[in-house]
């Protein structure tokens, strides 16, 4: 089953924008930059965690060891900052 029409057509259709900066506050803006920071190295952290569990190289997992030990320090860097 074709959808037929461009893409543009399609875009513009079923695409629906997501405008969240309107009317925020710098208090918002703030928490969901530091939401999103947050998020981000919690992926990061497992996505490290997950390349140590299937590696066999040694060098790599020390390597890896250590970037999922500041990536978590950076965490609870953050953390205590925003308690504060």
């Amino acid at each position: 089953m074709a959808l037929g029409g461009t893409t543009v057509e399609y875009d513009r259709k079923f695409a629906t924008p997501v405008v969240t900066h309107i009317n925020q506050t710098d208090d918002e803006k703030a928490a969901l930059e530091y939401n999103a920071h947050v998020e981000a190295l919690e992926t990061l952290a497992t996505e490290l965690r997950n390349c140590l569990e299937h590696t066999t190289d040694e060098k790599y997992k020390r390597y890896l060891s250590l970037k999922i030990d500041r990536t978590n320090q950076r965490l609870e860097q953050l953390r205590t900052e925003d308690t504060k």
